[in-house]
């Protein structure tokens, strides 16, 4: 399926509005996207703006593959979401815009959680849009419309967006160089590509999906090892909360997996289908095990001596 007929499944709002502006050849000069995951959508207005295939983008041109890559010259991005928003920024788009068009066609700035620019910012962004040029478009994300200026939001096309469909997500991801286990991993954890980011092609995520094997692996057959080893590797590298948390949520998927295999059902590990295949344990001993790791995590928001709530959980295992 391609972009454009996710969309249309996924954000029949904003594709709509969307088409509408460029079938009728009415498009605003700033538009405004509201809500997660909107990082995706605003590079495909970006896109629907210069592509040359289509009346929107049709993501596989060069014009398209240019906005993916970040060489339209005449496009500026920034994101409030890496650092805040200031009065300088706003001014070196004014001035870099009021020269030549390096590219012969319109020019962009795309701003990213614009909530997250400081007043000057704001003020000076909305002298801007008062006074628009023609051939210069705008667009803005934010997850928190309040934060922005009404008379910001009075001057571009608002599109609430619709919570990001797990399909979406996988599909975002299936355009990257990246293992259908990291693909699941991710889809099942996260709910926007933004949030995945991060651990895209990232050491952590090939070290923890490690430490969830040996673990499984060791449950099973090696028991005497487990907790040896998880304090040796696991706890004595990452002592943060958070990381002991994405593990314990990485282990829950890998447990579930041993019911889905009995199932010939489609794993979130599939690269594991070997190990869980000589795993025998009935479905009780499998929930009660998913119940305890469940557990653990919940304490770990209430308790900070981690090694002693992983130790807990080893044992009553």
């Amino acid at each position: 399926m391609s972009l454009k007929d996710e969309l249309k499944k996924s954000q029949p709002i904003f594709y709509q509005i969307l088409l509408n502006c460029f079938q009728s050849q009415k498009i605003p000069h700033a538009f405004l996207l509201v809500g997660e995951g909107n990082n995706i959508l605003a590079h495909y207005i970006a896109k629907s703006l210069i592509c040359e295939e289509d009346i929107l983008a049709c993501n596989e041109c060069n014009e398209c593959h240019r906005i993916d890559n970040h060489n339209y010259a005449d496009l500026i991005c920034i994101d409030g979401k890496a650092e805040t928003i200031k009065k300088g920024q706003i001014e070196y788009i004014q001035e870099q815009f009021a020269k030549s068009s390096l590219e012969g066609k319109v020019k962009i700035y795309l701003l990213e959680n614009i909530e997250n620019a400081t007043p000057d910012a704001m003020n000076s962004l909305l002298k801007i849009l008062e006074e628009p040029i023609q051939g210069i478009y705008a667009i803005f994300t934010c997850q928190n419309l309040s934060r922005v200026l009404p008379t910001i939001q009075s001057r571009c096309q608002v599109i609430q967006l619709l919570p990001q469909s797990k399909s979406f997500l996988k599909k975002q991801l299936q355009n990257k160089d990246i293992s259908q286990d990291d693909i699941n991993i991710l889809t099942e954890l996260f709910h926007t590509y933004e949030q995945c980011e991060e651990y895209i092609d990232s050491e952590f995520l090939d070290e923890m999906k490690l430490e969830v094997f040996h673990f499984i692996e060791d449950l099973y057959f090696h028991r005497e090892n487990l907790i040896i080893n998880v304090q040796t590797h696991l706890l004595k590298k990452y002592k943060e909360k958070q990381n002991i948390q994405l593990f314990l949520n990485m282990l829950v998927l890998g447990m579930k997996d041993l019911f889905h295999v009995k199932q010939n059902m489609e794993l979130t590990y599939p690269s594991f289908k070997s190990l869980f295949n000589r795993i025998e344990d009935s479905n009780d001993g499998i929930i009660e095990k998913i119940e305890l790791i469940l557990n653990t995590e919940f304490l770990l928001e209430t308790n900070a001596n981690i090694p002693l709530l992983m130790d807990s959980m080893m044992y009553r295992m």
